[in-house]
């Protein structure tokens, strides 16, 4: 009687574990779910192709700018100059940066925070649909400079947007290209992106002084995305 008795409680306590295990499965996945369903996804201005200013003229005009005032940038701004990096230019994909066997591997986030009509906050750019996700908010513009750009560039903090492009390289390789080929993309994106600010008379350049691990450690990119270049803009003080 006893021992069909233990083996009677050790079935009930399998069972038990099961069904624990499952709710607390069942829990994470709802949470997650519950998450992922309060992603704020910004559908950004369409971008505007037939304004600015003369490419020659902005070649000509094309500085270094490290002196900019906080004053607030506007989405439609802040949505020209993504374009210009990265954007869908065709209905067969093709963007404004040329990509070795069409693998587009560069990434752009936005660290918003000063933009108006926008959440102060991280943003990750989707070219497919012109739109920005949001991954966390706040201004972290301070904590992000101090955390992970090298002294000389601190002065970054006070731009009222801070552009990032990183790089999938484990995407580029398996399509036939290599590191390099991830590195001439971002600074073609990055050259596109800084005509793009002189045609809107605004003021950038670009930033390589920071340390990769700590960017990503605290923007919690992608283990494939390495942080290539950041791009801080504003007005020109």
């Amino acid at each position: 009687m006893f021992v069909k008795w233990r083996y009677a409680l050790i079935i009930a306590i399998l069972l038990g574990m099961v069904a624990l295990a499952a709710a607390v499965f069942s829990e994470g996945t709802a949470q997650k779910s519950v998450s992922e369903s309060f992603q704020k996804v910004v559908v950004l201005p369409k971008p505007d192709t037939d304004s600015g200013i003369y490419l020659d003229r902005a070649l000509k005009e094309r500085r270094s700018i490290r002196t900019l005032r906080n004053d607030s940038l506007t989405l439609d701004e802040v949505s020209q100059l993504l374009w210009s990096a990265q954007g869908i230019t065709d209905d067969k994909g093709h963007r404004t940066a040329g990509s070795a066997f069409e693998t587009y591997p560069l990434e752009v986030y936005v660290l918003a925070g000063n933009v108006t009509n926008l959440t102060t906050g991280v943003y990750h750019y989707i070219p497919q649909n012109q739109s920005l996700v949001l991954y966390s908010v706040g201004d972290v513009r301070a904590d992000f400079v101090n955390a992970s750009v090298v002294p000389a560039n601190s002065w970054i903090k006070t731009a009222p947007a801070i552009f990032l492009i990183a790089g999938n390289f484990e995407k580029a390789i398996k399509n036939g290209g290599d590191n390099s080929t991830v590195y001439i993309e971002a600074g073609l994106a990055s050259e596109n992106f800084l005509l793009e600010v002189v045609s809107l008379d605004l003021g950038s350049t670009f930033i390589a002084g920071f340390v990769p691990p700590k960017v990503s450690g605290f923007l919690s990119l992608s283990k494939d995305e390495t942080p290539i270049a950041l791009l801080p803009v504003g007005h020109k003080a």
